[in-house]
């Protein structure tokens, strides 16, 4: 069977979110999934100026590589604050290499193990109240269904 590159996006909002307690408990659930290897987090703090007043902008960075029989791909997780931009807490990009019989079959096998390796473990640390996983072939039939409609 052929091996597909399946990426996925997830974001999670969380219910009573905190910055560093929230990135440690999903931190430690990450270090647990035994197809994950080189799990780090990075806290990155960010000073602007905003009309003569400091702005202290603060987030983790986790990053990871997929180790799995198909060919190991990567992670990448923001843990934030929730904005009117950004209503989540959590954004990931998870790419790794799926094998199936065609592209549709190998993304939903993707994300099933999402589902069942990252998010359910996830779930009984912190109480997730929203969560979404797309991926590239969702998003483009998004952006092109908007074209049509204009």
């Amino acid at each position: 069977m052929p091996i597909f590159r399946t990426d996925l996006y997830v974001k999670i909002t969380i219910a009573d979110y905190n910055l560093k307690k929230s990135s440690e408990v999903l931190f430690q659930s990450l270090q647990n999934i035994s197809d994950l290897r080189n799990v780090q987090m990075t806290k990155v703090r960010i000073d602007r100026e905003k009309q003569g007043k400091i702005k202290i902008e603060e987030w983790y960075e986790i990053t990871g590589s997929i180790n799995v029989p198909e060919g190991g791909k990567s992670f990448w997780i923001i843990s934030k604050e929730s904005s009117e931009n950004e209503p989540y807490n959590f954004f990931m990009r998870i790419d790794r290499n799926t094998e199936d019989k065609d592209y549709e079959t190998a993304q939903r096998k993707a994300t099933d193990w999402v589902i069942q390796e990252i998010i359910q473990p996830l779930e009984s640390g912190l109480a997730i109240q929203e969560k979404s996983i797309s991926s590239p072939i969702k998003l483009s039939k998004i952006v092109k269904a908007m074209g049509e409609s204009k």
